[in-house]
């Protein structure tokens, strides 16, 4: 981390034997010693002895004269990020390992042949044809170039212009964070960055330039690395099928579906989708968004309207109220039995009279204390007639036992007598 720029991205990691090797935009990175990490920065274009190969899939690439075989990376499991930031050293190159050795062998084994090809070189460097001499020092001319812009262009219009420029290498690279396989001969991909930079002045034959693009569908990220953004296609009018198949190419994979008239969330598994048509779609179309971006998508199924009326639900019917409960009456008195007099040839029953008589059967009551009062016996009075004194005893005129009570209005009634 600590050897990684501002701003430096990391692509792949890689095994390199006890080590590793750490791919970024600017170039590669060995790390060896495991006890004592030591970072040693290779700049590109990488130097490729052999392609991807062997039962990991290795990629030999060549460091300060030494082979280092990367494999195992996780992001770039076939060695393609590796194979498009370098260059592939024909078989019979010098640099390659043991190359010296085996010239020095053949000259060895060879000696008239070597002769004879120095002869001839002798004799070509003294005799120059004509026009030669010019044209070994126009290639041989190394003239500092203004890089002009790319941006914007089409990819293989773009290399196709830099290698008029006698560029040393020219590659491509994915400009988003999906870090997919470009080359420069890709059709239909567009120019969002480039390294070196426009209006810088260098050397095209000793310097690599790297075209960042994108797909032409596709919006420049807002920085180099950045989320793919695309412009939201017009879907509305479409079969579901078809809009999925627009979607997907455009990398926006989250798509949600819901009934164009209930507003229910649809699911595919459940039912067949792909002739429904789509009736709304949100994000409107023309809106740039990156690819994690959900999209809704509100359908209707084939030969309905998206502008019919949604379906008016039954009504639940209303719950009956329960009844109330009748109240209970209230409680009424019971009326009180009417006082009765019994008549008599005498003008009734008189009591409390000491030694009194009445006539025609009527009853004397006196006194049993003497005081003058009742002392029972007496008969034909009736309940509820006034009496005296209190406590005093009768018969009523049906035989029935009577006595003396004070009421509560504070008056003596003949009442019945229960002892």
């Amino acid at each position: 981390m600590r050897e990684l720029g501002p701003g430096e991205v990391v692509r792949s990691v890689y095994h390199d034997g006890w080590g590793y090797a750490v791919l970024t935009r600017k170039g590669l990175i060995l790390l060896r010693n495991l006890v004592a990490p030591k970072a040693t920065r290779v700049v590109g274009p990488l130097r490729i002895l052999r392609r991807s190969h062997g039962m990991f899939d290795s990629v030999e690439i060549l460091v300060d004269g030494r082979s280092h075989k990367l494999h195992g990376s996780k992001l770039d499991p076939k060695g393609e990020f590796l194979e498009a930031v370098g260059e592939l050293l024909p078989p019979g190159s010098p640099l390659r390992p043991g190359g010296g050795k085996r010239s020095l062998t053949w000259v060895r084994r060879h000696p008239v042949s070597v002769s004879a090809v120095a002869a001839a070189v002798l004799i070509a460097g003294l005799n120059p044809g004509p026009g030669q001499g010019d044209a070994v020092a126009q290639d041989g001319t190394d003239h500092p170039l203004i890089v002009p812009d790319f941006r914007g262009a089409s990819l293989v219009t773009a290399a196709a212009q830099a290698r008029r420029d006698r560029w040393r290498v020219v590659v491509a690279a994915d400009a988003s964070s999906a870090y997919r396989t470009v080359t420069t001969g890709r059709t239909g991909w567009r120019v969002c960055f480039q390294n070196p930079s426009h209006d810088e002045t260098v050397r095209p034959s000793g310097r690599t330039l790297t075209l960042y693009a994108v797909p032409e569908r596709e919006v420049c990220p807002a920085q180099l690395d950045g989320t793919r953004r695309v412009v939201m296609p017009g879907l509305v009018g479409e079969r579901f099928g078809d809009a999925s198949r627009v979607l997907e190419d455009l990398g926006l994979g989250r798509v949600v579906r819901f009934h164009a008239h209930t507003g229910r969330q649809l699911d595919d598994r459940s039912q067949d989708l792909a002739d429904w048509q789509v009736c709304r779609q949100q994000p409107e179309a023309g809106i740039e968004v990156p690819t994690t971006t959900q999209v809704d998508l509100w359908l209707i199924g084939p030969g309905d309207s998206c502008t019919a009326p949604s379906p008016t639900p039954k009504p639940k019917p209303k719950p009956k109220p329960k009844p109330k409960p009748k109240p209970k009456p209230a409680w009424e008195p019971k009326p009180r039995p009417q006082r009765s007099y019994d008549s008599s040839s005498g003008g009734g029953t008189t009591g409390g009279s000491s030694g009194g008589s009445s006539g025609n059967g009527g009853s004397t009551s006196g006194g049993s204390d003497g005081s003058g009062g009742s002392t029972g016996g007496g008969t034909g009075i009736g309940f509820g007639q006034f009496c005296s004194p209190v406590g005093a005893t009768a018969t009523t005129s049906d035989g029935r036992p009577a006595k003396c009570f004070m009421g509560r209005d504070g008056s003596a009634r003949w009442g019945y007598d229960s002892g």
